[in-house]
């Protein structure tokens, strides 16, 4: 993505579903403006401590403390650029050797369960070792080598029992990636297990049916692994433990799915000890007292743009007015005001502040070649209808509510509808889940104004 410096180039600098890294132009880091929380918290759960810009993992106290933790909030409030900062600040010799799994980009988001989560994990993490020259010890290699093998020969009985094509393994060496070594055999084996996952519905029920009821013996050898890979880490001054960062759950095609692999695996989960950041999807936030039972729970809310008498946070403001000036040139825009009102409208989500400039530009004169007032207003006028669109009658009783309990000052806390209503967007989450506010595009529209304000 490159910074637009005419409008046919907006539309490809707003890309509301492409995250920013720290180290892309793009980035914009809104450090303190999300209420409550704070980035020391993440890093605090995680045992690591910071010192002089440092950030150290202890590994001596903590070595049978691993942490699983997860990272909650709304769609589109930035979790996958807040945990690539993480990956970035915390992988060094000092900190972690960190694995980011992007489970969106590399599995079968129509079809996927935790036994493929953790497969890709150690996929990924092999390669990672095996690009930084990490001497595996032979024998845990062999070791699972050997499991590994075993596993696949039980997938092949069960298919050909079934009558399906059985899963081949590499080559003539196991080994497709042309890795030398049992590092690359068993490289091999987990790439095809995890190209099996994402094939016929047959094979990828083999592979899982198979690990599952093996389980209790691959949590040992996982683990086992591990505990081999982190103690080599820290002989090469590579690393002190791995932590693994798990992002893209919440992009899987279903809520069911989600839920089975969060809250139906839990007890699977815990019995993996590695360090684990898992990004959790906003529908199961109401589940937050039964997952703290095994793991920590951090929520990212939005950044905040009003206060809860409505008085603008200008430090915000200024932020996204970085966010979006590196992204749109200045000019491309009729005046500052322009793009105050876009943000304004964003209720402090950045990928709906894109949204509304991606259909700002659709409404602008190609010929004039900027983005007028005129052209905001319009896209926020749509926008906000096409938000209230579908509201039930019951939706806009709760929207009087949460307005009423706003304007007078009072918390609001949860009940179903408004988790409801937060799945969909209608309502916003700031501070510590007990500032909510209605999207402002929705309160744009003509229905939220006839039905909520009119009759208030």
């Amino acid at each position: 993505m490159e910074k637009a410096t005419q409008l046919d180039g907006i539309d490809a600098a707003v890309n509301k579903f492409e995250p920013v890294t720290p180290d892309h132009p793009f980035y914009v880091n809104f450090a303190n403006l999300r209420g409550d929380f704070q980035e020391k918290d993440v890093v605090r759960m995680l045992n690591v401590s910071i010192a002089n810009g440092q950030y150290r993992f202890n590994y001596q106290p903590n070595r049978f403390n691993k942490t699983l933790l997860f990272l909650a909030g709304m769609r589109g409030s930035g979790k996958t650029s807040e945990l690539a900062k993480y990956a970035q600040k915390l992988h060094s010799p000092n900190c972690f050797f960190v694995v980011t799994c992007n489970v969106d980009k590399e599995l079968d988001m129509d079809n996927v369960e935790y036994m493929d989560i953790l497969v890709f994990q150690l996929e990924k993490l092999l390669k990672q070792a095996e690009e930084v020259d990490l001497s595996v010890d032979d024998s845990i290699l062999e070791s699972m080598n050997q499991w590994f093998q075993e596993r696949v020969k039980e997938i092949n009985n069960s298919l050909k029992a079934e009558a399906n094509a059985e899963l081949e393994v590499g080559g003539s060496d196991g080994n497709p990636l042309s890795v030398p070594g049992l590092l690359g055999k068993l490289l091999g084996i987990t790439t095809k297990l995890k190209l099996g996952l994402s094939g016929s519905h047959e094979r990828a029920l083999a592979i899982r049916t198979t690990i599952k009821n093996r389980f209790p013996d691959f949590s040992i050898k996982f683990n086992t692994f591990i505990e081999q890979i982190n103690e080599q880490l820290r002989n090469e001054g590579k690393g002190q433990e791995v932590l693994f960062i798990v992002d893209g759950l919440e992009k899987t095609m279903s809520a069911e799915t989600r839920r089975a692999i969060i809250m139906e695996e839990s007890n699977r989960i815990r019995q993996i000890n590695a360090n684990t950041i898992f990004t959790l999807p906003i529908e199961l936030m109401k589940e937050e007292q039964r997952i703290r039972q095994f793991s920590e729970i951090v929520t990212f809310p939005f950044i905040k743009i009003r206060e809860r008498d409505g008085g603008l946070v200008h430090q915000a403001i200024e932020r996204f007015e970085e966010f979006v000036c590196k992204r749109v040139d200045v000019s491309l825009f009729d005046s500052m005001d322009t793009v105050h009102l876009a943000i304004q409208y964003s209720g402090g989500s950045p990928r709906q502040l894109l949204r509304i400039i991606e259909q700002a530009a659709w409404q602008s004169d190609s010929q004039l070649g900027q983005i007028t007032r005129e052209n905001m207003e319009k896209a926020i006028d749509r926008l906000s209808n096409m938000s209230a669109r579908y509201l039930e009658p019951e939706d806009f009783e709760k929207l009087k509510s949460i307005k009423t309990d706003l304007d007078t000052g009072k918390p609001i806390g949860f009940d179903s509808s408004i988790q409801s209503l937060l799945e969909k967007e209608i309502i916003f989450e700031y501070n510590d889940g007990t500032y909510k506010r209605v999207n402002p595009l929705v309160e744009a529209s003509k229905l939220y104004q006839y039905r909520v304000v009119n009759e208030a």
